[in-house]
Order: structure tokens, then C-alpha cells, then sequence
């Protein structure tokens, strides 16, 4: 079977699909990932074989578009970002403010993403290759449009909340209620005028947006139940080129406390690293904090009781902590609850409130709001956690709640049935959307 993986041009989404990609290599499939060339170091570090397509989401071959775009990008994103995707106040998803969410998404993100010069060249390659399955990361539609270029069976990978389709849902439902022909869809538009590119006959199906499928390393209790055709996956750390520090070889004297913020090293708040260090100070517990340049200079002093590193591989790092503060990304969030570490998220924005809200739902974890952090709030969270056996009780379920899933390997034989499945459904419709039961 030849499976072609389509990645978002960063490489925390690219790292999620690592495991699975090489499961499916290992177990004798053939398997490429494409995405914009700037992953192109990254897929290859981890021996998989990259298909560079485009030219980036910055159109570097266009000298106007990069200012315009940035000023699209900042000003959309904060409509993005901030939407309240937790849906706690339904009274704000009316359909005027979820038209405007699908509308600024559609131009600032997904469509940048999906550009013409990528989607070209993706579309070129698979009617090379031809494809048997395509897994896409939940915001690359390039993805689902060049299986159904091509015929192939595809699926979304999941690595968050599916905040964007269960919003999507309440837009749909929504926009059933308008009047005849006033309805907009701005995602079915944008995606329809791209198939007509390629395959004209086939159109918009709403499988363009949610995947044949969705392939989902998220742990079964946070996921929202949307309805949609879904495998669970278990999460496997990938953390790029990693090495073990020689500190990190020993046996931790104390408790310690892991305090990160990705690799950007920055939240939208005007509290500091140097803040949060200060406020630590005399707590009990080793706090390694992961600074890059840029934080590392803002600080004047360095408590008695702080590590700072550069970088050290989470999946080393967590396992030796009993709590860790962070901003709520993709690969931190997800390998504390692999090793069941308590977690103090500072959510920001876009899924991050969502997942921090769910985490201190489930018991393993609190929620402090970027906006609304003090150096008094962030000691008395960090000390709750450690004082307080419940979060690590809770943490310990959501662990073995992982470890129950299947690894990646185990899936294979899944993906294997469900894409011959699929592939004789599109084959015998192919002007319609499919969707692929559970095997």
C-alpha cells in the first residue's frame, strides 16, 4: 500500500504524525510525506522520505504578497484565536460570528496553507504516485482534496480538541435554518472552486473537511463526540533530534517542576519568565525552565532552585517531574498525560483554552488564563499540584486511559482494511462523499 502523508508547514503538527508514518513504513508500506519545503530537514531527520511542494505559505516568489498576507494573518488571526471555541456561552455562536469565523479561517489560514503553488505540486505528484491512503493533519485540506484528485481513501489525523468541525456542526445547522439560497458556506466555496481545478465533476463534499475518517491520538476523554467515523490512537512522543543531557542521567534529588512554553518560549501576556522563576523561588521542588535566547536574556538573576535549559526532550524530561507549567501545545500537553505528570496550562487562544478547560474538568490539571497570570496565582497553582494527590491520582487514569489504545502499530491492520473499504465505495461513486464504518 502507498500512503502519502500531507503535513502542516510546522513542525510540532508534523512531529504527531511521525509514529504513525513509520509504523506503516516498518510494516512494509510504502510512505511519503509532502508538505511546504521549510519541513523538508524535519521529515528527513526522522527517515522518512519528504516530498517538498510549493513554495511556502509565504509565497516567497511574489514580492507584494508577503506584506499583504502578514497583515491578513495578524489581523485575522485575533478573530481566530479568540473565538470562544470552548462553546461555554452558546449565546455567542450565532451564525453572524461563526460565518465570520469560517470566512477569516478559511483566508488567513487554511487557504495560505493550501495554496495554489502546493496544492499544483501535490496534485502532480500523486498522479505519479498514486496513493492508496492519505493522511492529512486536521488543518492541511490540500490533503483531502488530492485523494479525491486521485481516488484515494483519506483520513484526518487529530492532534487537539476538534474545536473547528464541532464549531463548523453548529455553523451547518445554522445555515440549514436560513431562508433558500442565502446561505454562505465560505470553506465549501473556497474547496469547491479548488476541485473544479482539478476534477471539476466532483466538487465540494463536506469528507474534505472531517476525512473519510479521523485517526485521533488524543486521549478518549478529552475528545468531543462530533459523530464522525473515528480510531483512537495512542500518543508517541516525537521530539525531533533529541539528546540526553547528562544531568538528566541521574536520579532528580527533589521534586521538580517543569516550566515551558514551546519552542517559541513566548505567551501574548506581558508576564515573564522572570516573573514566574521569582515566584518560585522558594518552593520546594527543582524548577527546569526551557529558555531559549531571547527569554534567557530578560532575566537579571537565577533562583537557587531553577535549571534553565535550552532544550531537553520532553519524553525524558517529564517522566523524572511531578508537575509541569505550560502553554498548552501539541506535544507537551499530550506527552505529560502519556507519563501522567499534573499540568498547569496557560492557554492563550485558538484550542488552547479548550484543552486547559477539559484538563481541569478531568481533575489532572488547572487552568490560569495567560491574560489573567500573577506571579501569586502561578506559586499557588504549582503548590495545589504538588500538596494535592488528586491531580496525580487523575493524571495516573488518563495514563492508563492512553496506554489502553492502540499503539501505531497495532493500527495498521485498521488503516489497511478501511482503506480497501473506502476505495470500493469512491470507486463506485465517485461523484459522492464517503464515509468508511469502523473496522
Amino acid at each position: 500500500m502507498k500512503v502519502l502523508f500531507v503535513s502542516f508547514p510546522h513542525h510540532t503538527h508534523y512531529f504527531s504524525m511521525v509514529p504513525l508514518a513509520s509504523a506503516l513504513r516498518t510494516a512494509g508500506h510504502e510512505v511519503r510525506v509532502a508538505g511546504h519545503p521549510e519541513i523538508t530537514d524535519q521529515i528527513t531527520a526522522a527517515g522518512l522520505t519528504a516530498v517538498p511542494v510549493g513554495t511556502g505559505p509565504w509565497y516567497a516568489d511574489d514580492p507584494w504578497a508577503p506584506d499583504l498576507f502578514g497583515q491578513l494573518l495578524e489581523e485575522g488571526s485575533g478573530l481566530v484565536q479568540g473565538f470562544d471555541f470552548t462553546g461555554e456561552d452558546r449565546s455567542r455562536w450565532t451564525h453572524e460570528s461563526l460565518l465570520a469565523l469560517e470566512s477569516v479561517a478559511v483566508s488567513a489560514l487554511y487557504a495560505s496553507v493550501s495554496n495554489d503553488a502546493m496544492l499544483d505540486g501535490l496534485v502532480d505528484y500523486a498522479r505519479h504516485w498514486r496513493p492508496d491512503l492519505v493522511v492529512w493533519e486536521q488543518h492541511t485540506f490540500a490533503g483531502a482534496v488530492v485523494a479525491r484528485a486521485v481516488g484515494a481513501a483519506h483520513a484526518r489525523l487529530l492532534h487537539g480538541m476538534d474545536i473547528t468541525v464541532r464549531a463548523r456542526q453548529e455553523f451547518l445547522r445554522l445555515n440549514a435554518a436560513l431562508p433558500p439560497g442565502t446561505a454562505q458556506d465560505p470553506t465549501a466555496e473556497w474547496l469547491g472552486r479548488v476541485m473544479d481545478r482539478y476534477v471539476p465533476a466532483l466538487g465540494f463534499a463536506e469528507e474534505m473537511v472531517t476525512g473519510q475518517w479521523t485517526v485521533d491520538i488524543t486521549p478518549p476523554g478529552s475528545r468531543f463526540d462530533l459523530g464522525l467515523p473515528t480510531v483512537g490512537v495512542r500518543y508517541v512522543p516525537h521530539n525531533g533530534a533529541s539528546v540526553v543531557p547528562d544531568w538528566l542521567r541521574a536520579p532528580a534529588e527533589r521534586r521538580r517542576v517543569c516550566l515551558t512554553l514551546g519552542v517559541s518560549g513566548e505567551l501574548d501576556t506581558s508576564f515573564s519568565f522572570a516573573e514566574g522563576l521569582d515566584a518560585l523561588a522558594d518552593v520546594d521542588a527543582e524548577i527546569v525552565a526551557t529558555l531559549g535566547g531571547a527569554a534567557r536574556e530578560t532575566l537579571t538573576a537565577v533562583p537557587g532552585n531553577a535549571r534553565l535549559v535550552d532544550f531537553v526532550p520532553l519524553n525524558d524530561l517529564l517522566p523524572t517531574c511531578a508537575a509541569v507549567v505550560h502553554h498548552g501545545g501539541i506535544g507537551t500537553r499530550s506527552t505529560a498525560e502519556l507519563h501522567g505528570v499534573p499540568q498547569i496550562l496557560l492557554p492563550y487562544g485558538w484550542d488552547t483554552v479548550a484543552k486547559a478547560r477539559r484538563v481541569e474538568e478531568l481533575g489532572y490539571g488547572l487552568c490560569l488564563p495567560a491574560h489573567e497570570l500573577t506571579a501569586d496565582g502561578l506559586r499557588a497553582a504549582v503548590l495545589r499540584l504538588l500538596e494535592d494527590p488528586s491531580f496525580a491520582g487523575a493524571a495516573a487514569e488518563v495514563r492508563a486511559e492512553i496506554l489502553a489504545e492502540p499503539t501505531p502499530n497495532d493500527l495498521v491492520p485498521v488503516l489497511e482494511r478501511m482503506t480497501v473499504a473506502a476505495r470500493q465505495t469512491t470507486e463506485a461513486a465517485p461523484s459522492t462523499a464517503t464515509t468508511v464504518p469502523l473496522v
